[in-house]
């Protein structure tokens, strides 16, 4: 079954579900959020300035998205990856030098379908919302790969209890009633290329999400964990 993910409100989705004929997008080499993380945002450029103030009086609503190349971020229509992280603008203050420092909170994932015309500084498009796919035949499925990465944060904080996140993942995942949002939650605070960042933000069966994280703290306990001393 599809869904919408658990820990965001239907309101806020149907809000932004209104937003996506016409979403200002926000381009950016290399960063990837995920749905339901709180994000802070510098914003300095004049086009990305006049972005922010036709959304503040608006909707509020915005998507980041991420640059097929690093090198492409002074290029005006630069490729970008089509599936992106869209929300809201939740905070923000103006900077004496006319930027912005903004507190961006990501709600969903959204596919960027077609561009508009550029007679904006800034770039705009139509937006599919994208739901969560769960396995309909069996929950114990979710269950059981939940439990995976539950116990894979629980040996990252036994193989490095001074990694501070390690600490923090394990102790809230009791409070995390959603597997999807779990997998999220574990995937902004660990995964740090790119590339994976990506292949976790465009999985929408939740399951495979799982099974994609778990992959990556294993991989991350193993670098961690201390090797045993070769004798003479």
């Amino acid at each position: 079954m599809e869904g919408s993910p658990a820990y965001v409100s239907s309101g806020r989705l149907e809000e932004l579900s209104h937003s996506c004929f016409r979403l200002k997008i926000l381009p950016l080499p290399g960063v990837v959020v995920f749905p339901g993380t709180p994000t802070p945002f510098h914003v300095f450029e004049p086009r990305y300035r006049a972005l922010v103030a036709d959304a503040l009086a608006g909707d509020r609503a915005i998507a980041v998205a991420t640059l097929v190349s690093s090198g492409d971020a002074s290029k005006d229509s630069a490729p970008i990856h089509e599936i992106a992280t869209a929300g809201f603008i939740e905070n923000e203050r103006r900077l004496d030098d006319g930027g912005y420092d903004l507190f961006f909170r990501a709600v969903a994932r959204v596919r960027l379908v077609a561009e508009h015309g550029a007679w904006k500084p800034y770039r705009e498009f139509t937006a599919e919302l994208l739901h969560d796919a769960e396995p309909s035949g069996n929950p114990t499925d979710i269950s059981s790969r939940r439990a995976a990465l539950e116990a894979s944060l629980f040996q990252l904080r036994s193989v490095f209890p001074a990694l501070a996140k390690a600490r923090w993942l394990a102790e809230a995942t009791s409070r995390i009633a959603s597997p999807s949002a779990l997998a999220d939650v574990v995937a902004a605070a660990l995964l740090s290329q790119p590339d994976r960042r990506l292949a976790a933000l465009g999985e929408l069966d939740v399951a495979r999400r799982l099974d994609l994280v778990t992959g990556e703290v294993a991989s991350l306990v193993e670098i961690l964990s201390p090797r045993p001393s070769a004798s003479a």
